[in-house]
């Protein structure tokens, strides 16, 4: 079969392929194309053919060759199609390029090839011909190039540009991913940094809940962490989709997270991931000096555990709780204690009311969560998180590498949607589904004393 590549010729012009034999375009007259052998001068062969310039088909021929070819000639010119191919198709270097193109060459082919600087020229010369734009080293680039903003599928993917400049955001979503994020009711939120390319500081990314499992739906590359930054981000998700209406948003315990989508949307109901609350309980107590004391004292662990378990309660019973550990814990739990009343609790007035904490009850607490059986980590982005820094396979990659590598990240959900779509059922941990019957039957029928209840909570908990 008849195949031809337009920038297969070491001057990027169509050569057509068979049998083992190339040609290169005589002429082209009506509705023909006329062609020749590519050894038409060095072994003045003479065999040529026609094809259809409407299908491509082979109208005519071809003629008896009386050039040699041989494996090294088959090779190499395989060789020179893969060096072409990924100098227009990727932003990999030319150094990378033509290492992954010796892969799989013979010795003679290798011995016949050109020396290493003439094919990094021919790679720059490629791309420049085919009008690659260079990699950017700021914010201030003009444009994303037009191949780097569409998915695989040649959808729509770069929804937003902001253009050029220190606050510059770009979001991505493919027409899917914004259908899913206008339905969804469910989302949690989180940012990662070591895949993201050096001119932008995070990619912040929405993920949602379809069909019990969590999809990413949007990515974000920003260059701040400013409440600014974030409700900038979230007006431009709004005009990409208009019908975002969010019941239920689960995100860090960041001030200017909460105020950017507090801001956009009134009435959602944020909440703060439960595995970070535990993170800051472990962290402060790090800082105080018994991380020691917990990792060797089950009954000093059991009464960290204890604190931990407030998040467990009915909201209108976390203070009472929080009271009743301060009364009968020992002076030894007096620092961690306060840690925790003035983040989360709030400190007591004069005339024995609180003030506003840090970070509300019902932002952190878990009873309606767990009741409702709703997410209460973020554990599913830090698990994406993983994934595609297992797919980036390097920290801080160049910006159009990092947009190849999410393009065809896009594709993986792509497939994951269709299977979700299909049936697929979420995966769950057996250890998980214990602890969730567990936490269940102590919310839904919940020890009458208090004491015993945050005691029995506190049994299934760890930091």
């Amino acid at each position: 079969m008849a195949t031809i590549s337009n920038c297969g010729t070491t001057k990027s012009k169509p050569r057509l392929d068979l049998d083992n034999h190339s040609y290169i375009v005589d002429r082209s007259k009506g509705e023909k194309t006329y062609w020749r052998c590519i050894k038409y001068s060095s072994d003045r062969c003479r065999s040529r053919l026609h094809t259809c310039n409407f299908t491509n088909a082979i109208k005519k021929g071809p003629t008896e060759h009386t050039c040699k070819i041989n494996g090294t000639t088959v090779e190499l010119r395989i060789f020179n199609e893969s060096i072409a191919h990924r100098a227009i198709n990727t932003q990999e270097t030319p150094d990378t390029i033509i290492t992954n193109c010796y892969r799989g060459l013979s010795d003679p082919s290798l011995a016949r090839l050109p020396i290493r600087d003439n094919l990094k020229r021919r790679v720059r010369m490629l791309r420049q011909k085919n009008q690659m734009v260079k990699e950017p080293n700021d914010p201030n680039f003009l444009s994303v190039p037009v191949k780097l903003t569409t998915t695989l599928r040649n959808d729509q993917f770069l929804r937003c540009d902001t253009g050029p400049g220190e606050d510059r955001i770009l979001i991505f979503a493919s027409d899917e991913q914004v259908d899913i994020l206008q339905d969804a009711e469910e989302f949690l939120v989180d940012g990662t940094f070591k895949v993201v390319p050096e001119i932008f500081y995070q990619l912040y990314i929405v993920h949602g809940v379809f069909r019990d499992h969590v999809i990413p739906l949007v990515y974000a590359l920003l260059r701040r962490k400013t409440a600014d930054t974030y409700k900038r981000l979230v007006h431009e998700i709004v005009n990409i989709a208009p019908r975002w209406s969010p019941r239920t948003i689960m995100l860090d315990f960041e001030q200017s997270y909460i105020g950017a989508f507090k801001s956009a949307f009134p009435t959602v109901l944020l909440s703060g991931c439960y595995f970070h609350l535990r993170q800051s309980i472990h962290r402060k107590l790090q800082a105080l000096g018994h991380q020691q004391q917990y990792e060797t004292d089950a009954d000093f662990a059991h009464n960290i555990h204890k604190i931990a378990a407030l998040t467990f309660l009915d909201e209108n019973a976390v203070v009472n709780g929080f009271e009743h550990l301060s009364m009968n814990l020992t002076s030894e739990f007096e620092n961690i204690l306060d840690y925790f009343e003035g983040t989360y609790i709030g400190r007591l007035r004069s005339n024995r009311t609180r003030r506003n904490p840090l970070f509300p009850i019902p932002f952190w607490n878990m009873h309606t969560r767990t009741t409702q059986s709703m997410m209460r980590t973020n554990n599913s982005a830090e698990a994406y998180h993983r994934r595609i820094g297992a797919v980036f396979q390097c920290a801080h990659p160049t910006l159009w590498i990092f947009l190849e590598k999410l393009i065809s990240e896009e594709n993986n959900i792509h497939a994951d949607i269709l299977q979700v779509c299909a049936g697929q059922q979420p995966k769950k941990r057996k250890v998980n589904e214990r602890l969730e019957r567990r936490l269940l039957n102590l919310l839904s029928n919940p020890h009458q004393d208090l004491s015993a209840q945050i005691n029995a909570i506190a049994y299934n908990i760890s930091l």
